[in-house]
């Protein structure tokens, strides 16, 4: 009996670390891009974080015709790490591309 309850723990803990995949793309949202930080300044900016470049754009490009705002604009930054002062990512890439 207790064989079977701890194959079944296994199978399941197994089961959910199978299921979760971490993000690799932050979504950094400028309001007002013209008064836009730098990156490493823009950890109150991040609006979500996803496992695809193209999920990322997708959402950016979502909250850009959703505002309606010219000078709005938005950044995919990839492998993003935040520290106690500042956000640092690998890669970005911006809305233009």
């Amino acid at each position: 009996m207790k064989l079977r309850l701890v194959c079944f723990i296994s199978l399941l803990s197994l089961g959910l670390t199978a299921c979760t995949d971490s993000p690799e793309w932050t979504l950094l949202y400028y309001p007002n891009a013209a008064a836009k930080p730098s990156v490493e300044q823009s950890g109150e900016f991040i609006s979500g974080y996803y496992a695809s470049v193209e999920q990322c754009h997708a959402k950016g490009k979502g909250l850009l015709r959703l505002s309606g705002d010219n000078n709005a604009e938005y950044v995919c930054g990839h492998l993003c790490v935040a520290d106690e002062t500042a956000l640092v990512c690998q890669n970005l890439v911006s809305s233009a591309q």
